[in-house]
């Protein structure tokens, strides 16, 4: 009879060694991964390190982290003269995000004057034809190229990392004439913090052998994945919202820079292969046409480059520009913006259905082989692109033109701090914004319920954006109260729900400004200009006496909240007031702070505390010596 050991050791010789050890016997140049193309091929300059040898492992062939590229970014940037890097913001886990230029050191040397005369091309409030034309003539071309800012869509950054290695150490006549007249931006990593999330996650589950099943955890992955940043907001959706650090510095440099072209490589499912430009429908409506013209261009080519290589890839099927959250809202500042959508090969490579196995190192290629085919398309139509823009900028502010009778109101209202955090995203637009110096009256008004109202008054105190301005496509998109879809859209999407309840739209359907910060706002049909001043932040009016009782903060504020909480984790106690009312001659809104000298007798110093705290959060403060009110009645 076999003891309890024995049985164990000879139930686990039969099950789990012979396994084990079919794994490890399992060759790790397995034939389905060897991958026939080249991704980079010199001559290059010998003075710039391989990318190999500072990861440590052949470029593509693994997931670089956020830590080797900037290393690698780092490193090149003291090796080469056609590389500068700008740090335009730290992450929430405080990863820099870096903005890598490359051009020649002539181009690189004159960055101030280049983004100058940019500024200048793009004001034609300013700037006369003559002048454009003598702008355009001297400008470079711009592109900025931005990859995986949903962080488990790695190959972009990978093989953003082999654009820049290419670009600053290519030997060959064809790169050097690139950046002779050319201003490469390269962001090659949108998202680190969610990148380093998904990189840890394929080290813990990667195995000892090669995975090409993507139903396993490898190519799965688990929550809370990397496409999200360190709060798992995807930062996809944020470029006019502004909520994330990383999407405030991205968008102040590429505002300064008004690029030509923006790419953004992201990924999708296993099973796909190559989406690419142009986009299909609905598309906005306040998007400059003449975009869409070079869409199809840039396409054309970017397909060609596939076809060389017997590429599977397809156009305009899912992706619509019609939210203009994603990074397309470029497209609404007059830039050419491109989707990559790569499948997702996490790494090693997956098993298709025809038997192939598709390299994580050939969705590299993928995503590389776009980006030159985009380059060397924009070298040929840069200065045609340039006219292009300059009449659209043009046509923004045409007294005639499409966006000439049209003013945005934000009503006067108590909430001052979400007034001026919604004001704040529009001036990092570049968006000019005006103030009521008095009452307004107009012959009518749509409000946001879409009622006209005739012979309206805005108040004094509203805030104005007239559409009629440089930025009047980006306005227009994010200010109307509703974005208009052709005839042909409408009823397809009807016939999709009818037929299996899906949708022709791709997520976001509705994002007006005034709405989603709960502020009263009304459209005027006219170019408002009167009676008006260029809005400034309001400087906060408080009333102080030696002899208070208690100090108040109006609640209508969004601000008081936050007032009363850092006061309480100061231990002073705090109340509020149920009932709109007035003190001292002073107006209060119902749900008003108020914090009184008989609650607080153990602070000795109430009054430095309420002041202190008060200007932290750039809110006025009303003493009173009295608790003798006035209910409002009207």
């Amino acid at each position: 009879m076999l003891s309890i050991r024995k049985w164990f050791l000879l139930l686990l010789s039969m099950t789990v060694l012979p396994v084990y050890s079919a794994v490890l016997m399992k060759p790790v140049n397995d034939p389905d991964l060897v991958y026939s193309g080249e991704l980079l091929s010199g001559p290059y300059n010998d003075q710039i390190t391989h990318p190999d040898t500072l990861l440590g492992f052949p470029i593509g062939s693994r997931v670089a982290s956020p830590k080797q590229i900037h290393h690698a970014v780092m490193t090149w940037a003291s090796q080469s003269n056609r590389l500068q890097v700008v740090e335009y913001a730290r992450t929430h886990e405080g990863r820099p995000l870096l903005a890598v230029f490359i051009s020649t050191p002539q181009q690189l040397a004159s960055l101030d004057e280049t983004k100058a005369n940019i500024q200048r091309l793009a004001d034609p409030l300013s700037t006369k034809d003559a002048t454009a034309k003598d702008i355009i003539d001297r400008l470079p071309a711009i592109a900025w190229m931005a990859y995986s800012i949903h962080g488990n869509e790695t190959s972009g950054a990978d093989a953003a990392l082999t654009a820049i290695y290419h670009l600053i150490a290519s030997e060959s006549n064809e790169i050097a004439a690139l950046l002779d007249n050319m201003v490469v931006v390269i962001d090659p990593m949108m998202n680190p913090d969610g990148r380093a999330r998904f990189a840890k996650s394929l080290e813990q589950y990667r195995g000892t052998a090669p995975n090409v099943d993507d139903q396993s955890l490898l190519h799965r992955g688990d929550w809370p994945y990397g496409r999200t940043n360190h709060y798992f907001f995807d930062l996809n959706r944020d470029f006019f919202y502004l909520t994330q650090p990383e999407t405030v510095g991205r968008v102040r440099l590429i505002n300064q820079w008004r690029p030509q072209l923006m790419i953004d490589g992201h990924e999708m499912g296993s099973q796909d292969t190559y989406l690419m430009g142009p986009p299909r429908q609905p598309l906005n409506q306040n998007i400059d046409p003449n975009l869409q013209k070079w869409a199809t261009t840039f396409a054309q080519d970017q397909s060609a480059a596939f076809d060389e290589k017997g590429w599977r890839y397809y156009t305009g099927e899912w992706f619509e520009n019609w939210y203009p959250g994603y990074s397309n809202y470029a497209e609404y500042r007059g830039t050419m913006h491109i989707l990559y959508e790569q499948s997702r090969m996490a790494e090693d490579g997956v098993r298709r259905p025809e038997g192939t196995v598709q390299t994580y190192i050939e969705s590299v290629h993928h995503q590389f082989v776009s980006t030159i085919a985009n380059l060397e398309t924009l070298a040929k139509h840069s200065k045609a692109m340039y006219q292009d823009y300059w009449q659209g900028r043009k046509n923004n502010v045409a007294s005639k033109g499409k966006f000439a009778d049209r003013t945005y109101v934000i009503l006067a209202n108590d909430n001052v701090g979400r007034t001026e955090s919604l004001v704040d995203k529009l001036l990092a637009q570049d968006i000019n914004v005006y103030v009521a110096d008095k009452d307004i009256k107009v012959k009518k008004a749509v409000t946001q319920q879409g009622i006209t109202q005739k012979d309206f008054v805005i108040p004094k105190g509203s805030i104005l954006v007239p559409n009629r301005q440089p930025e009047a496509p980006l306005i227009a998109a994010i200010m109307e109260f509703d974005a208009g879809v052709n005839d042909a859209v409408l009823l397809e999407e009807r016939q999709r729900t009818l037929r299996d309840g899906s949708s022709l739209m791709y997520d976001t359907t509705a994002w007006n400004l005034t709405m989603m910060y709960g502020l009263e706002s009304v459209t005027v049909p006219e170019n408002i200009t009167r009676s008006v001043s260029p809005y400034s932040p309001t400087t906060p009016q408080s009333q102080w006496f030696d002899n208070a009782i208690a100090w108040m903060v109006d609640g209508a504020d969004d601000r008081s909240v936050a007032f009363a909480a850092r006061l309480m984790e100061r231990g002073v106690y705090v109340r509020f007031v149920d009932k709109e009312s007035e003190y001292e001659g002073v107006r209060f809104n119902r749900g008003s702070i108020a914090v009184t000298v008989t609650d607080n007798p153990s602070q000795q110093n109430l009054a430095g505390i309420i002041q202190e705290t008060a200007n932290e959060l750039n809110l006025g403060v009303f003493a009173t010596r009295t608790w003798f009110w006035r209910r409002r009645t009207s």
